[in-house]
């Protein structure tokens, strides 16, 4: 089983969690395997996509340590443990939910609930989040995440809404912990027409950005 502290160093190492928020489940590996051929390996599952968890325990079958397969959108602490049950290795949430945090305390899970303000971005650290998700970021950009970590430098930062290859470098300079992209990564026309070499060729672009951001 790979450790907590494992997936915390992958997701940072990787720079992107891709966001599977979609209608169709059954095209979620075809396109996750797309995305891994285009250097991405951190994926995430909303519980708003049809049959999420089977999803999530199919991905984690099939990719094993190849890849990292969470959960998002988890608002209850019954779906936190649904969705780790079946073999998710972090959680996300749109908002801040002290009962999903204490489900993935106890179970060893990275914990990534969802905040903006910074009395909510503390709250969380407080109540034992291990990253922060700031959204949504593009009401704010990457001059928000920049000023935040003023005084809360110690803070792992997610930013995500609104984020694709175009802008991701101006969130890692301003300091980041990782980004999480959905639409950017995982357009809904490529999906529905099984465009995945679309998908691989728009992973391919965020992993050089990444480089590029990286290398100054």
């Amino acid at each position: 089983m790979v450790t907590k502290d494992e997936v915390l160093r992958r997701i940072h190492q990787a720079g992107v969690i891709a966001i599977f928020r979609v209608d169709a489940p059954d095209r979620c590996i075809p396109a996750m395997e797309a995305l891994a051929r285009g250097g991405l390996n951190v994926f995430e599952v909303t519980m708003t996509t049809p049959d999420a968890v089977r999803v999530v325990s199919k991905a984690t079958k099939k990719f094993g340590d190849s890849a990292l397969v969470g959960a998002g959108t988890v608002i209850r602490a019954n779906e936190a443990e649904k969705a780790i049950s079946s073999g998710a290795q972090f959680i996300v949430s749109p908002s801040l939910s002290r009962e999903v945090i204490e489900v993935c305390g106890k179970r060893g899970v990275v914990s990534c609930p969802g905040a903006f303000t910074a009395t909510e971005i503390v709250q969380a650290r407080e109540w034992g989040a291990d990253l922060v998700k700031v959204f949504p970021a593009s009401q704010v950009g990457p001059d928000y995440i920049r000023a935040i970590r003023g005084p809360l430098p110690d803070v792992p930062l997610v930013p995500t809404g609104g984020i694709d290859a175009s802008n991701l470098k101006e969130y890692l300079h301003a300091g980041a912990f990782a980004v999480g992209i959905g639409g950017g990564l995982i357009p809904a026309m490529s999906l529905a027409k099984e465009r995945y070499d679309k998908i691989t060729a728009g992973a391919a672009a965020v992993v050089g950005a990444i480089r590029e951001a990286r290398a100054v």
